[in-house]
């Protein structure tokens, strides 16, 4: 529901007619998540509450905690 899970779709899956991405469960299993048992309680609040609001925004800032990637400059 996020960029950074975007980005990884869009890395691993395949782009059919339409521009539509097709992917699959063997690409879905490629990616690596962080350990839950090393994100903060505050950290997994936060995405919960992204995914309960669907708020993409909300997620991709706490995808990019999560990952420890430094959000690009704009």
């Amino acid at each position: 529901m996020s960029a950074v899970g975007e980005f990884f779709i869009h890395c691993y899956g395949v782009r059919m007619r339409g521009g539509y991405l097709r992917f699959q469960a063997q690409y879905l299993r490629r990616i690596r998540v962080p350990d839950p048992k090393c994100l903060s309680p505050a950290l997994v609040q936060t995405l919960r509450q992204a995914f309960e609001t669907q708020n993409f925004e909300l997620a991709t800032k706490a995808a990019f905690e999560a990952y420890q990637i430094a959000a690009i400059p704009t």
